[in-house]
């Protein structure tokens, strides 16, 4: 069930689906397993990371080996892939559809846990474009921003360091007052992260214009890019409706208390 070649074709055929996958598929090449299953009703595909690699997991889920993500065409398939979760204790399911919590829900007790909304750039926009806010690497300020919510330094330097992020800063008065990274998820897929403004320049509008920004760039660069909000960040949802971004994707996340 292991066909990695089948697996990664199947992640690329709709890579916006499939993004969440493709992100920790290039971030965690070594720390990543990918599982996969056919049969009359379609392919399914699931990505094991360890939980070890990746800050946020880490954190947060601290008492967990591994995180799975199913791409499935059919809840079958999706049972076919969670009989191989190895039996390492609680483990973190992210779901993005309905039928495969229910599937996953036959083997495991599933407790919810929280849920991230991914937005994608709508058909046509009148916005009008900033000049001088994109950067090819962040500076001190927009770095102290960025450390404030928890991203590491050396991992967005190796990004940039490699070509594959760049930075938005809205500056004033000498100083970014509030900005963003934007790094490859995936061939041609980019994600708007980080977002932080300076509590003293909040409701004047500079968060909307470096995501306007950074989704400009990013079309201009010939690529798609998302923007990703939890469902506990307000604000953030409330600037993605604002700027008429279209939803297209709730990926719910849920721990296991144990096996059935």
């Amino acid at each position: 069930m292991m066909m990695t070649a089948k697996a990664e074709d199947y992640l690329h055929r709709d890579r916006l689906r499939t993004i969440s996958l493709l992100k920790y598929l290039q971030s965690f090449p070594d720390d990543t397993r990918l599982l996969h299953a056919e049969g009359p009703e379609g392919e399914g595909v699931m990505l094991l990371l360890r939980t070890a690699v990746s800050p946020y997991d880490r954190e947060t889920y601290s008492g967990t080996r591994h995180v799975s993500f199913i791409a499935s065409d059919h809840p079958d398939l999706t049972l076919r892939l969670v009989a191989q979760v190895p039996d390492e204790g609680p483990i973190v399911f992210k779901l993005s559809q309905p039928a495969d919590e229910a599937a996953v829900a036959t083997r495991f007790r599933l407790r919810r846990t929280t849920a991230f909304h991914s937005f994608r750039l709508a058909d046509r926009t009148d916005w009008a474009e900033a000049s001088g806010l994109v950067r090819a690497a962040p500076s001190e300020a927009a770095f102290a921003l960025f450390e404030e919510r928890g991203y590491e330094r050396g991992w967005l330097i190796s990004l940039v360091d490699a070509g594959r992020a760049f930075v938005v800063e809205a500056p004033a008065e000498g100083t970014t007052l509030s900005a963003c990274f934007v790094f490859e998820n995936g061939p041609g897929l980019w994600e708007i992260g980080g977002l932080a403004t300076d509590p003293a320049a909040r409701r004047q509008g500079l968060a909307r214009q470096v995501v306007q920004t950074a989704f400009l760039e990013v079309q201009r660069r010939g690529h798609i890019a998302r923007y990703v909000a939890e469902e506990t960040n307000g604000p953030s949802l409330a600037l993605a409706r604002a700027l008429g971004l279209h939803a297209f994707q709730c990926l719910t996340h849920f721990l296991s208390d144990d096996s059935r």
